[in-house]
């Protein structure tokens, strides 16, 4: 009876040692977040500090405006803890409410094509807002603060790191607005031009305003109409420097370059980036930004 005994535990030891062992073996689900913009992963970034994979599902060195996703892509979305994104139809491709959505639009201040606040009774007028709101450094801040306090209702275990990371960018981010203000305070001209509109925010923010030779899409097509006005603008106004974004064509600013004796140099509006700018983030891109303004509008 005793030897009985003794084999009855010994096999209960074996097969309660084999299933620990299968345990360990099954593979575990490594959490994450998916974004796509580069100032939704940029911020991501800083706040959790490499505590919680961020799955950028808009690849560095695509244009955002006429990216498509992969089947595979999708399904991360679905998969994540928290799906974060742009809205306003920068992403056209999301079709659908996500349980897990983030939709950074909704947190942020908004404002139409032409620089008026996008707001009436309290309410946004999405469809008529301006989907580049990430170019105000005060709606920056805002977004800092809406991603820090979701990824701490979703990983409460890190909330004191992400409070403490999201404060330290946030103190950045406003040393980059005095930059930009204490440099745009005074300049000779108050105007850019670029090849679409997308700097509309910025010029809100910094008392500039912005001649586009598109809308707010880059792939728009150019009008003659529209190049014969911002080509006059330029030789009148006796502008310097025409832009253009660094994933679209140069071609256009280079006609009007070579029509009027403009320089046609990039201007990063940060929807996306490649890879050696990534390594920059958002501020010193940002700052890159800056020191273009500053010599496009001869400030002193």
């Amino acid at each position: 009876m005793k030897k009985a005994l003794i084999l009855v535990v010994l096999l209960l030891a074996v097969f309660i040692g084999g299933l620990l062992i299968f345990e360990n073996k099954t593979p575990t689900k490594n959490p994450y977040i998916a974004v796509t913009s580069f100032a939704i992963y940029d911020i991501s970034n800083h706040v959790t500090g490499g505590k919680v994979e961020i799955k950028k599902l808009v690849p560095f060195g695509v244009e955002m405006h006429t990216y498509m996703p992969s089947a595979k892509t999708m399904s991360e979305v679905s998969k994540a803890e928290l799906f974060v994104f742009n809205g306003l139809g920068v992403e056209p491709w999301i079709k659908k409410e996500y349980p897990n959505q983030l939709d950074m639009s909704k947190f942020v201040k908004l404002q139409e094509a032409h620089g008026e606040e996008c707001v009436e009774d309290g309410h946004h007028h999405e469809d008529e807002a301006d989907p580049h709101y990430w170019l105000d450094i005060d709606n920056m801040i805002l977004m800092t603060e809406a991603i820090a306090l979701n990824l701490s209702e979703t990983f409460p275990e890190h909330k004191t790191l992400f409070d403490t990371n999201a404060k330290a960018y946030i103190t950045e981010l406003k040393k980059l607005d005095k930059e930009y203000v204490d440099a745009l305070h005074s300049c000779k001209h108050k105007e850019i031009v670029v090849n679409h509109n997308a700097f509309g925010y910025l010029g809100h923010r910094y008392g500039f305003s912005s001649h586009s030779v598109t809308g707010l899409s880059p792939d728009e097509q150019v009008s003659a109409k529209k190049m014969k006005e911002i080509t006059d603008l330029v030789k009148n106004e006796d502008i310097k420097v025409v832009f253009f974004e660094s994933f679209v064509s140069p071609e256009v600013a280079q006609t009007i370059s070579n029509e009027t004796g403009a320089k046609a140099q990039s201007l990063q509006p940060l929807a996306n980036v490649n890879r050696d700018e990534e390594a920059k983030g958002y501020i010193g891109l940002m700052r890159d930004n800056l020191q273009k303004l500053k010599i496009a509008m001869e400030c002193k």
